[in-house]
């Protein structure tokens, strides 16, 4: 089911792998035993050819060459992600092209007999990306060589009171052609689709404005998967943190000075929301690769409470205004500073503090 585009709908929590949206808590993680499906590029059941060992060409030189920018990626995950129902694609890639990713949206309001703790939608994945080919100084396009996804897409299940729905990965739908951004691409010749998912980085028409970090661009779909480094180092989470409250102070600052229409308003305060919530997207992310099971079973636990009072609260934030023009800035503003605190409450669990 497509979304709206990030610029037309309110901006709400991602989160990645097992995950937490706005809307509710994400399931727990497979193990390595599970079984996987195999999907082509035509949808058909296919599995990754492997290579034996040649002596090495001058074309395969380049090729390893051209390959190289996929070390360059290693340490990033891409996520794709907006919406009202706190859906979130993330992906990571490996130098050798191979990938892994998770696809999440949440719906904790609809519940049954069976199914008493609502719905998740999910989708695990992994697969390998075709040789990069260098398009221009700033831009490498590849392929999907295979993906593989660990449950039918359309099986159901239940656990521990959540209806399951497995699907596909979306953002990677119909991906003919991907291209890979770098760092410091210049702005104006990005595609204007690409931007419109990413324009909570601000990417300013302003001459001379680049890309701060990688992006990929699903060409055929005309989605947007921006990036940030992982790393749990704490003066490296200090310094992301202040780089994010850099971000908010300006958003605030614009909030407030007055020279904004109602509907602008609405808009702004969706993506400092969003700000905060790619930030606890990526903390939990990287907290699921440091924390054992027992500590993760927890925290776990103690966020799925935090959901159901955040959500409750930004409820009760816009009861004031419901109905009106008002109400979305309302519950905006609640949400962005609920979760912005639930940030530097997970940084600290990260850091060991």
């Amino acid at each position: 089911m497509k979304r709206m585009r990030l610029t037309a709908m309110l901006l709400a929590v991602t989160l990645a792998s097992t995950t937490f949206s706005g809307c509710g808590a994400r399931s727990t993680e497979t193990g390595d035993d599970r079984e996987w499906v195999v999907v082509g590029e035509n949808d058909t059941e296919t599995e990754v050819e492997g290579t034996e060992a040649e002596e090495l060409t001058e074309a395969d030189t380049e090729v390893q060459e051209k390959q190289s920018v996929f070390s360059e990626v290693a340490n990033y995950e891409f996520w794709f992600g907006s919406g009202a129902g706190g859906w979130c694609t993330t992906l990571t890639i490996q130098p050798d092209g191979s990938f892994s990713g998770q696809y999440h949206d949440s719906d904790m309001g609809d519940t049954g007999a069976d199914y008493p703790n609502g719905i998740q939608y999910r989708c695990d994945f992994h697969g390998k990306f075709t040789e990069p080919i260098q398009v221009n100084e700033y831009t490498y396009q590849f392929q999907i060589e295979a993906i593989q996804y660990n449950k039918n897409p359309g099986e159901e299940e239940i656990l521990d009171g959540v209806k399951y729905i497995y699907g596909e990965a979306y953002g990677l739908d119909q991906a003919k052609k991907i291209d890979l951004y770098l760092p410091n691409a210049p702005v104006a010749d990005l595609p204007q689709e690409y931007r419109d998912w990413v324009s909570y980085l601000d990417l300013s028409d302003e001459a001379g404005a680049t890309l701060g970090s990688y992006g990929l661009y699903n060409v055929a779909g005309q989605e947007g998967f921006s990036s940030y480094a992982i790393s749990d180092d704490a003066a490296a989470i200090d310094e992301e943190l202040a780089a994010l409250e850099e971000q908010a102070q300006e958003m605030n600052d614009q909030l407030q000075s007055g020279l904004l229409a109602q509907q602008e308003m609405n808009r702004l305060s969706g993506e400092l929301y969003r700000l905060w919530d790619d930030e606890l997207n990526s903390l939990w992310s990287r907290l699921k690769e440091k924390l054992d099971e027992d500590a993760m079973e927890q925290l776990t636990k103690e966020q799925r409470e935090w959901i159901s009072w955040k959500e409750q609260e930004v409820k009760e934030a816009g009861k004031s205004a419901e109905g009106g023009t008002l109400q979305p800035l309302l519950e905006n503003d609640e949400a962005a500073e609920l979760t912005r605190a639930r940030v530097y409450e997970l940084a600290d669990i990260l850091k060991g503090e």
